[in-house]
């Protein structure tokens, strides 16, 4: 039966990038999620049988060099603690569930700069719920266990979305967004099934006083019903904020480059591509070993007088055969068809440590100063810069949002770290600091000297000057054994 469903329906932009996406996740995911794609990263080979396929599939190793190059990443971002200004005590216990189901906002902060390294999109609905909410003050509800929550949707749930010029400004119209609800299943009570839904976020006109108009923000949930129409469950919602519906949509898009709704590349993919790639390689090298690494009896001159007669190979069984013209020799692999595919895994491997996942790799100190080591991850660092400013930026709307429906409007900034690797102090600069201090120089105050050690994280960023000082007086002296 044809799909009739409008609700589903993809926005270009999601049907070019969905299968980018799918590979970007199924990468990070690991070897589990690539080798159930099958023949979508890894083709059989010619007249190659359903079985033979699956053992093919099986000796192949996809090493997570994805996943690694993502968390090495988003390690780097959190490398420090991201930094809410101001913070005052009233809305910590909200940052630690702000979701509501116990994931806090830090956790949700990482979990969509993870999204981002791996997809390069993701997004975050501020809600509040309406139901059994009218007439209720802020503390009320607060009281009452209501309030506001964020609500992460990754790449491939983003399904739809329109923007259009209202108040001479380019604003977000329209977004569908693709969920699954768990629903009970009818034939088993001790079981759950999942459906998938839509939630419909919209911007619509209604009437006001004096036949004027105004815009309004709109709620509505969809699912497909046996018959693939689009069957609306509940009734429109218009969310309220201090009494006043919304003329804006609390739905914020993150990417690469921008907190818009356009679509950028996943900042890795070129890493997947050649995780892929090496994938392939470690199939037909583990293909050719599996065949010709191992030497092979070859038997002439010798036919059983019964074709299930058996021959078997080891210490314990000898062939003798009838006819002196009889021979039997192993054929060995000896040849060089394999070398390449090695070689070319190794290139990849290279290639993985530009793109990213020299991140991990130990550095060949021996050879390469820390001046180069550091122009190496320049660029990673450059574009990591601007994906953490662009994280920044997103959550920032987003809290305040959040904040403004909990009651606590303010100016909230979030800032994610950016000093993604630990300065390194030479002992030369060290004694040089030293020396200053001693002498009294500007800038070399007791104030001066601690400051500049926790700017070079010699010291914990969280330990006060005075707490430092307490700490050298109360240290006990060593006494030398004799």
């Amino acid at each position: 039966m044809p799909n009739k469903s409008k609700v589903s329906t993809e926005h270009p932009k999601y049907a070019d990038m969905y299968p980018q996406w799918k590979k970007a996740e199924d990468c990070v995911a690991g070897q589990r999620a690539v080798h159930n794609a099958g023949k979508t990263y890894l083709p059989a080979l010619k007249d190659q049988t359903d079985e033979d396929y699956k053992a093919y599939k099986l000796r192949a190793l996809f090493v997570g060099f994805s996943w690694r190059s993502v968390s090495a990443m988003v390690g780097m971002m959190f490398r420090k603690p991201m930094v809410v200004d101001p913070l005052p005590e009233s809305i910590k216990p909200l940052l630690k569930n702000i979701t509501m189901s116990g994931v806090s906002f830090y956790t949700l902060s990482q979990e969509t700069a993870t999204e981002i390294m791996t997809t390069g999109r993701d997004g975050i609905l501020v809600d509040y719920p309406v139901k059994g909410t009218e007439g209720m003050t802020v503390a009320m509800a607060e009281a009452a266990g209501i309030r506001p929550i964020m609500a992460r949707y990754q790449a491939t749930s983003i399904l739809n979305w329109k923007t259009g010029r209202i108040n001479n400004a380019t604003v977000l119209t329209m977004v569908v967004l693709k969920e699954q609800a768990t629903i009970p299943d009818p034939e088993n009570e001790f079981a759950e099934k999942t459906e998938a839904r839509y939630r419909v976020l919209d911007l619509v006109q209604r009437s006001g006083e004096l036949d004027s108009t105004y815009w309004a923000y709109r709620q509505r949930v969809f699912r497909i019903d046996d018959n693939k129409d689009d069957e609306q469950v509940g009734g429109d919602i218009y969310p309220l904020m201090n009494g006043k519906v919304l003329n804006y949509i609390p739905f914020y898009f993150f990417g690469v480059l921008s907190i818009t709704s356009e679509v950028d590349e996943p900042p890795l993919i070129d890493l997947f591509d050649v995780n892929l790639d090496h994938y392939r390689l470690s199939a037909d090298h583990k293909h050719g070993l599996h065949f010709g690494g191992l030497p092979t009896a070859v038997i002439s001159g010798y036919t059983p007088e019964n074709p299930k007669d058996k021959l078997y190979i080891g210490s314990a069984s000898a062939w003798v055969f009838p006819d002196p013209q009889a021979s039997a020799k192993y054929l060995e692999f000896t040849g060089q068809g394999l070398k390449p595919i090695a070689e070319e895994m190794a290139k990849n491997e290279e290639r993985m440590a530009i793109l990213g996942a020299r991140l991990l790799t130990s550095e060949k100190k021996a050879t390469e100063t820390a001046q180069t080591a550091q122009i190496h991850r320049a660029g990673e660092s450059s574009v990591l810069s601007s994906i953490a400013e662009t994280i920044g930026l997103g959550l920032t709307l987003a809290l305040n949002t959040f904040c403004e429906w909990a009651g606590m409007p303010g100016k909230w900034t979030v800032t994610l770290n950016q000093e993604f690797m630990p300065p390194e102090v030479t002992p030369e600069e060290l004694k040089g600091w030293l020396a200053a201090w001693m002498s009294g120089a500007p800038g070399f105050s007791d104030q001066g000297l601690f400051a500049l050690l926790q700017k070079r994280e010699l010291i914990a960023s969280d330990v006060t000057l005075e707490e430092e000082q307490a700490r050298i007086s109360n240290k006990k002296p060593i006494t030398p054994e004799i």
